[in-house]
């Protein structure tokens, strides 16, 4: 084989990868997953355009009504439903579509809470502190609730589930607050966490199931 062609080869897959990446597309950027084509009742849906947009004149359009555009982001469009369903959004040079995308309109879920960056309920204590907070999500959907969580409390269990320790927790860093209890986190304990003070932008309290990890 010749000695030149295997890095031709390389640099041509990278130049067509690069070229792949500028094609404009619709990304939902409200969704953890934002490559589905998915967008939720009652919320706020961000939907971008990424990528590499030809020509001067760019607008976008959808099937189901008016679209509002947050003034000074271009090509960030705002949409909110009040009922399932589905829409389509295009994009358009000109006059020439360049970009069409059909969007299912789902109810949005419940909220639940977890360790941030991972779904385990049996961690070692190494993963449990390297995780440092909590995080809100939606189980069995794509959508990023934008609550924050202000406030919990945290009860720690040996494991023949005598209270060894409780903590309030203000903001959302749970090693900080227990930073003087690691000696007492061993091997079969169990860390319940519990009365969330979980709040909206407009303020409205969301009640959650408490959360408990076991350490391994």
């Amino acid at each position: 084989m010749n000695k030149y062609f295997i890095p031709f080869f390389i640099l041509f897959l990278q130049c067509q990868s690069a070229t792949a990446q500028k094609k404009p597309t619709l990304i939902n950027t409200s969704l953890t997953k934002p490559e589905m084509a998915i967008m939720y009742v009652g919320v706020e849906n961000v939907i971008m355009v990424y990528g590499e947009i030809p020509g001067k004149y760019i607008r976008m359009e959808r099937s189901g009504g008016p679209l509002e555009v947050r003034p000074g982001m271009a090509m960030r469009a705002l949409l909110k439903y009040t009922e399932v369903g589905f829409d389509t959004l295009r994009v358009f040079d000109n006059d020439k579509l360049i970009i069409e995308k059909v969007y299912e309109i789902k109810n949005l879920g419940s909220y639940a809470i977890g360790i941030k960056g991972t779904r385990d309920s049996v961690l070692t204590k190494e993963e449990f502190i390297k995780a440092k907070s909590l995080e809100l999500y939606m189980p069995g959907g794509y959508y990023k609730p934008k609550q924050k969580i202000y406030s919990y409390t945290v009860f720690i269990y040996s494991a023949n589930k005598k209270l060894l320790k409780k903590i309030n927790v203000l903001g959302n860093d749970f090693v900080n607050s227990m930073k003087d209890d690691n000696e007492i986190i061993l091997p079969g304990c169990i860390i319940e966490f519990n009365n969330f003070n979980i709040k909206s932008p407009n303020e409205t309290a969301h009640p959650l199931k408490g959360l408990k990890i076991v350490i391994k």
